[in-house]
């Protein structure tokens, strides 16, 4: 080299062949090593799919773990430009395998270690826990993950050991957590069991406790039991006893205990006190036990967790003279520590050791099968594994291993699940594993039962009695009965007697005993009882004032002659409307029944007045006459369709008879188009051309109009399984917005599973209409409406025209019979003519529902269109029934001059003739 300065650039020079140049280094510090350099100009960034990783947590742990060494990255980033970045990818893996490593997982144990209560032995709890964890840690050879048992100090508080959950969110545990075990105390346990949706944590009770809210069961594990079943037992017992009354004592942490049904019926006095943590409350305590002992309450339920509240009641007992003695039996829980009682260093009682132990002889508690039935070798073993550790622990030693257990065949199916034990399959397959896999431990094998949504270990409960210094077994609980040890029960009364719990002797005591109750409740549900029958009779009497009413009004039926046909005009009471609220101001016009007028209805004050049509029924109608005349009334208050005529209110109970109905402004379809034949006339003249808004009266989309509205109100009439029989353009009304309604509904029956209705008594019949079935068998169905509304759709196209011009009714009836049909005229568009035709068919199965041609004419707006090389003239009447008198037969004539056959069950004709001879409704018009 030259004697000229050389400026060598280089990204770590010390670190290759130029650190042999005898020259000096400028610029950062060296490099402390292959790995590491202070200022590295080069940073490695790893750029990653924020939504995949949030999916897969698993890829993120890795994406952290990966690093690289200089060489490594050097050989990566040469690969990297000679072979391409996937390809650099694939060899760096490939020459660099993973090396598997045992991840962590956790299970807090929330003890209540420093707390004034003496609940639970904190000290045994933290023994088998740590336990569980040594012996796991012992077998390297199946363990899938570090098993880690942390231990917390709730000190038996709801917010602090609530705030574990939250620190652990904080810290970074919270991911390797996987459970938390307790807390012991019911308070605190409640809380955390609250909130465990909020953080996807399943909660594992070692001590009875309650299920959570329906929020949170299905995160819960009721290792322990449910503690509600020691009140069922206590319920039971109570039943056998034959005693009614109870007093509690209990606290917030017990509180969720007490909810049973069963047992809400016996309490008496009852007292709750406050977790405020101020100590023992004695003030309150003694208050109880005074109103306990004035209510002469002799059965104390004491449902407590501390020991020192209850050495508390049993003294504050002992003051009252709630003591075996005197017939009182206390019941307490089976949880209390070893030693209870005896007091506390420094505790200052209300009554003395002698006292004490005086108020709790004779005292029954409820203890889980598995611990009162501990074999002495079960006992041994446990002492042996867990030195001083008490029995109550082996069941928190049990439950930890059984947790392990299912997180270990979890992480075995499935190894990525321990960087997302919160993830909700993962947490359902821990508790639907660790509750269907046979487990048994020190303390017996492990039975579940889904109560109330929530988990919860089921084993029998032993009842025991303390004599003489220890528990004797008295009787067993299992399965939702007691079975009591014959003659093992020791009562400390003066007579030795089963005590009785203090109810009053009364009169109605068996009534009471009865009810389980007191007498003064059975005094309540006698007077409740008594009270009911008075009601009963006045409802009786109010029954039999209207039936009485009912007889009188079928009385006034049977004068129509119409009880004996079955119909049941007490249906018509809703739509009854009172008389003086129907006005008439005109005749419309003359039908089969009676007169049909014009006039208005007053239904509701807030409404005003209706127009309305009012159809009557005549003076001298027959019988058949009046049922149909009600009939029709009968079926129209079932429908409600805007195509159909709806029934607003019938007057039954005064004379005349009468309907009110919706008023059609334009009066029936065949009048309609009558009036406006020569419009169709003209409009045809135009070819088709509609040039003012009278040629839009007879417009293509006018008439389709038309038919669909018919069509559709069949459709509804057969959904409701409802056959009219008398479909024809006379009987479909024209409002004043040009829609078509159905009316007319005095034929109209009901048919059931047959789906047909069987004509079987004699009278006229509109023939023209009728389909070949109907004629020959007297069958009518939905099938046989459609072929009459072929029919119709011929009047609508000729403007009125009256079907089979030119024949006579037997002559139709011979040629329909025989197969024929109506003749179309010419000009009909082939698509209407294939839907008249398909109508006509002779085989009724094969002819569309109304509801199919509804939807063709719905699909075809202009379908139909003015035919009118039809014959104009019309047909005498055939004869009328002989009540007829020479004006009835002239008015039906002038009514309607297409429709002889029909006449006689016509009851929508309207015109502006006068009124008739038999009308009765008006008043008679005034001589001059």
């Amino acid at each position: 080299m030259t004697d000229r300065a050389l400026l060598v650039c280089d990204r770590a020079p010390e670190l290759s062949p130029l650190a042999r140049l005898q020259a000096t280094p400028l610029g950062p510090p060296p490099c402390l090593g292959t790995d590491e350099c202070p200022f590295e100009p080069q940073r490695l960034i790893k750029i990653a799919n924020v939504r995949a990783l949030a999916r897969y947590p698993s890829a993120l742990r890795t994406l952290i773990r990966l690093s690289f060494r200089a060489e490594e990255l050097a050989d990566l980033t040469t690969q990297a430009r000679k072979n391409g970045p996937e390809e650099a990818a694939r060899t760096f893996i490939a020459a660099h395998p993973s090396v598997a490593s045992l991840g962590e997982v956790r299970v807090a144990v929330l003890l209540p270690a420093s707390t004034d209560r003496e609940a639970y032995e904190a000290h045994s709890f933290e023994s088998a826990a740590l336990l569980v964890e040594r012996e796991i840690e012992a077998e390297r050879a199946s363990r899938a993950a570090h098993f880690k048992v942390e231990v917390f100090d709730d000190g038996c508080s709801a917010p602090r050991a609530y705030k574990y959950l939250t620190d652990a969110l904080g810290t970074g545990e919270y991911g390797a957590l996987s459970a938390v075990a307790g807390p012991a105390c019911g308070a605190a346990f409640a809380d955390v069991a609250r909130q465990s949706p909020a953080h996807a944590m399943p909660v594992l009770a070692y001590s009875p406790q309650a299920p959570p809210p329906p929020t949170a069961t299905g995160l819960a594990l009721l290792a322990a039991g449910d503690a509600r079943l020691h009140t069922e037992l206590w319920a039971s017992l109570m039943s056998q006893m034959h005693w009614h009354r109870l007093a509690v004592l209990s606290e917030t942490a017990t509180r969720a205990a007490l909810d049973v049904v069963r047992l809400r019926d016996y309490e008496v006095a009852h007292s709750e006190l406050p977790d405020d943590g101020s100590g023992v409350h004695e003030e309150l305590i003694s208050q109880w036990a005074k109103r306990t002992a004035e209510a002469n309450s002799r059965i104390v339920y004491a449902c407590l967790e501390d020991a020192r509240e209850v050495r508390a009641a049993l003294c504050a007992g002992h003051g009252a003279g709630l003591t075996p003695g005197a017939g009182a039996v206390w019941l307490l829980p089976a949880a209390l520590p070893a030693g209870w009682l005896r007091a506390a260093p420094g505790e200052r009682l209300a009554c003395s050791a002698a006292q004490l132990a005086a108020v709790a002889e004779g005292h029954l508690r409820a203890k889980p099968a598995w611990e009162a039935e501990w074999s002495p070798q079960a006992r041994d073993a446990w002492a042996t594994r867990c030195a001083g550790c008490v029995p109550r622990a082996a069941l928190l030693y049990d439950t930890l291993k059984l947790w392990a257990a299912a997180l270990g065949r979890l992480l075995k199916a499935n190894p990525a699940a321990i960087d997302d034990l919160h993830r909700p399959e993962h947490v359902r397959t821990l508790i639907d594993d660790a509750t269907s896999t046979e487990f048994i431990g020190l303390t017996g094998l492990f039975n579940w039962t889904l109560s109330d949504g929530v988990h919860a270990r089921t084993t029998p409960l032993v009842l025991q009695q303390w004599r003489n210094g220890s528990y004797e077994t008295v009787g067993r609980w299992e399965r939702g009965a007691l079975n009591l040890v014959p003659g093992a029960l020791r009562w400390f009364t003066s007579d030795g007697r089963v005590p009785d719990d203090g109810g009053e002797r009364c009169g109605l005591r068996p009534l009471a005993d009865l009810l389980r109750t007191d007498c003064r409740t059975a005094f309540i549900v006698l007077a409740a009882l008594l009270l009911s029958a008075l009601v009963g009779a006045l409802a009786a009497l109010a029954l039999y004032c209207r039936r009485r009413a009912d007889r009188e009004y079928r009385a006034h039926l049977e004068a129509l002659r119409l009880r004996t046909y079955g119909l049941k005009p007490g249906g018509l009471d809703r739509w009854e409307v009172p008389r003086e609220r129907v006005v008439i101001n005109r005749k419309l016009g003359t039908g089969a029944f009676g007169t049909v007028y014009g006039g208005h209805a007053l239904f509701a004050e807030d409404r005003g007045w209706t127009a309305v049509a009012v159809k009557t029924l005549k003076a001298g109608a027959t019988t058949e006459e009046k049922l149909d005349f009600l009939s029709e009334a009968e079926a129209m208050k079932r429908f409600d369709h805007k195509n159909v005529v709806r029934l607003l209110g019938v007057v039954t109970k005064t004379e005349p008879v009468c309907t009110v109905m919706e008023f059609m402004l334009y009066g029936d379809l065949k009048n309609y188009l009558l009036a406006r034949r020569h419009l169709a006339a003209a409009e045809v003249g135009l070819n088709g051309i509609s040039t003012d808004e009278a040629a839009e009266e007879v417009s293509p989309r006018r008439l389709t109009a038309m038919a669909l509205d018919a069509a559709r109100a069949l459709s509804y009439l057969a959904q409701l399984r409802y056959v009219h029989r008398d479909v024809a353009a006379r009987n479909c009304l024209v409002s004043a917005h040009r829609v078509v309604k159905l009316a007319d509904f005095g034929m109209t029956r009901l048919v059931f599973e047959n789906d047909y209705y069987r004509f079987s008594r004699k009278g006229m019949l509109p023939v023209r209409w009728m389909a070949p079935e109907s004629l020959a068998l007297g069958v009518f169905s939905p099938a046989s409406d459609v072929w009459s509304f072929g029919v119709l759709l011929y009047e609508i196209v000729t403007f009125g025209s009256l079907p089979f011009q030119g024949l006579s009714n037997s002559e139709v009836l011979a040629r329909v019979k025989a197969g024929h049909t109506l003749e179309l005229p010419t000009g009909l568009k082939p698509q209407l003519e294939g839907l008249i035709k398909s109508c006509w068919r002779q085989d009724y199965k094969t002819r569309p529902a109304a509801s199919e041609v509804a939807a063709f004419l719905a699909d075809s707006p202009r379908l139909l269109a003015p035919c009118l090389d039809v014959p104009l003239d019309s047909m005498p009447l055939d004869a009328d029934p002989p009540w007829r008198t020479a004006r009835d037969r002239a008015e039906a004539r002038w009514v309607s001059w297409a429709a002889p056959a029909s006449a006689a069950t016509d009851t929508t004709y309207l015109s502006d003739a006068p009124p008739g001879e038999g009308d009765a409704f008006l008043p008679e018009p005034a001589t001059p």
